[in-house]
């Protein structure tokens, strides 16, 4: 289980001006530290539905409520500083507002009549990805303090990974889904990332960038095009990382969840809305 704290790996050091200028500079890196923010902060609207799916299952929702997500809420919060403190002109509150409300219209990660085994697939498959970005950011930033705290996350990813695939065998003992289904769904998980998910993130954040970043403003197609050469380097994915995420080396088929209206799922509460 997930019970060490998080280090504030951002605290730890000041970047040198040199290492400052060249961290402030790098676009793709902005966009990836800043997505990863953005994406964290907004795990409870995520978690709703698998909180919902697995309530029968009381030790999973213990350790979803009081272990996962608080350390979700914690590398969040540590990210959105670093970002604020690196990029000061950027607008982090506003991106989060919009990225929210575009979360809320969209919904959960899995497919939309998921069923409890899939949710948790679909959490094997988000903590996968994750894995991969942070693993990549460790060895990537140019910042040590960025290294460090994304290898921590890193870790946890694993560990959360682990967490959930023990869950789902688990479920699979009483739900029956075919290896043809599983991996169906572990493909449109990572579609759905490529083609929505990450593309709403990242119009936010694009449409809080003025005139005064010190970074090419990038469009999405061109930071995935950027991205895969670094992913592939640094994060040194295995053969299943490879197979599995395929799709983000296909060109991205995004779809206008901004302009979706539709009726709130049963296991839908507005948490978030009612935080703010």
């Amino acid at each position: 289980m997930e019970s060490k704290v998080l280090p504030h790996s951002a605290d730890r050091g000041v970047p040198r001006p040199i290492q400052l200028v060249l961290v402030r500079a790098n676009g793709p890196l902005f966009y990836s530290v800043t997505a990863a923010s953005l994406l964290e902060s907004i795990a409870p609207l995520y978690a709703q539905r698998l909180l919902y799916l697995v309530r029968n299952d009381t030790a999973l929702t213990e350790w979803i409520e009081k272990e996962w997500l608080p350390r979700k809420a914690e590398r969040a919060r540590m990210l959105q500083e670093y970002v604020e403190r690196t990029w000061p002109e950027f607008d982090w509150a506003a991106a989060y507002e919009h990225y929210r409300g575009c979360a809320e219209a969209e919904g959960g990660l899995g497919p939309r009549r998921a069923t409890a085994a899939q949710e948790l697939l679909a959490r094997c498959v988000a903590a996968a990805q994750s894995g991969v970005i942070y693993r990549c950011l460790s060895r990537w930033a140019d910042d040590p303090a960025l290294r460090a705290m994304a290898g921590t996350i890193a870790c946890d990813e694993a560990q959360a990974f682990a967490s959930f695939r023990t869950a789902y065998d688990r479920r699979l003992r009483v739900e029956r889904l075919s290896f043809f289904r599983a991996w169906r769904t572990a493909r449109a998980c990572v579609r759905t990332a490529r083609d929505i998910h990450v593309p709403l993130v990242f119009r936010a954040i694009t449409a809080q960038c003025g005139q005064r970043v010190p970074f090419p403003i990038l469009r999405y197609s061109e930071f995935l095009r950027r991205m895969r050469p670094v992913i592939a380097r640094y994060a040194a994915p295995g053969n299943p990382e490879r197979l599995l995420f395929r799709p983000w080396n296909g060109r991205p088929r995004i779809a206008k969840v901004q302009e979706k209206r539709q009726c709130a799922p049963e296991w839908f509460r507005p948490v978030l809305k009612a935080a703010a």
